[in-house]
């Protein structure tokens, strides 16, 4: 094969497509596998306890039942402490011990039966620390 040839370091576009695709899915691999790897510490833990625990205090209307209170405490983190306040009106609930000054918390406005037949709007806070 003479040095001039048109051949020579040329490869088939399957092949190369073939290549990209298996590169672009093993760094793809590879960032998943090293977002997974870092600490919750550095994660938010206050937003993702405060869905959990107000889908734990809502009935199937989506209200919340102050009943439930109790239990939502098993909604909080394997190896964090919570505190759970629902205010509405002038009721104040709460589940949890006290937090620390600099805690990480979360608000959300949410709909509270106070009694049956009576539902008033409050918010719901959630206080997340290790």
């Amino acid at each position: 094969m003479s040095p001039s040839s048109r051949r020579r370091a040329q490869t088939s576009p399957v092949a190369a497509l073939t290549a990209l695709v298996v590169v672009f899915t093993a760094l793809s691999g590879y960032a998943t596998v090293l977002d997974r790897a870092h600490p919750t510490a550095d994660r938010d833990l206050d937003s993702a306890t405060l869905t959990a625990v107000e889908s734990a205090l809502t009935d199937e209307t989506g209200v919340v039942e102050l009943s439930r209170l109790s239990d939502a405490r098993s909604a909080c983190p394997d190896g964090y402490s919570c505190r759970i306040v629902v205010a509405v009106d002038d009721v104040r609930r709460v589940a949890g011990p006290p937090s620390p000054t600099g805690a990480d918390s979360s608000v959300t406005r949410v709909s509270v039966r106070t009694e049956p037949g009576r539902v008033g709007f409050g918010k719901l806070r959630v206080v997340v620390w290790s």
